[in-house]
């Protein structure tokens, strides 16, 4: 086998070695809630790559998580101007993009007015798709969203 073709197969086999982790690898990620005095949001749930961040107060920022390599948004439940998070001033959000992190990299995601999405929004912000309300809606059934056809009637809607 010529020197050339051998580093080859190295290189391949190296490489198959690093893809074939068996814990998957892991990044370390926080969430920022950059959400100012307008909009007053409190993140009352965080969820990204399957991992709860919990509540994360206006110019917070959450604990460090492990999670599993990947892309993703950012779910969230987030009260308007109320930092107890009362359901009635609750909705569903989520971050405009998907959100990547790839494996043994530490990043801290901001969350704004710039790039969430919801329910309802003002003029400027991206209604949120249904993929990402329907997700929310089955890790928080104890908010009692509406279903999607109907999101623009939640309560913190129609205040």
């Amino acid at each position: 086998m010529s020197a050339k073709r051998l580093w080859w197969v190295g290189i391949g086999f190296a490489f198959a070695l690093g893809c074939d982790s068996a814990d998957g690898g892991s990044a370390t990620v926080s969430i920022q809630n950059d959400f100012g005095a307008m909009p007053p949001w409190t993140i009352c749930h965080a969820n990204y790559l399957d991992v709860e961040f919990g509540k994360i107060a206006i110019g917070a920022t959450s604990g460090p998580q492990k999670v599993e390599p990947g892309l993703d948004f950012v779910l969230m439940v987030a009260a308007w101007n109320d930092p107890d998070c009362a359901p009635a001033h609750c909705l569903p959000i989520a971050t405009a993009s998907e959100e990547e992190v790839v494996d043994g990299q530490t990043r801290t995601i901001t969350v704004a007015m710039a790039n969430h999405q919801g329910p309802c929004p003002p003029e400027g912000v991206a209604p949120i798709p249904q993929a990402q309300y329907e997700r929310i809606l089955q890790l928080h059934p104890e908010y009692g969203f509406k279903p999607y056809a109907d999101r623009a009637q939640n309560p913190q809607c129609v205040k």
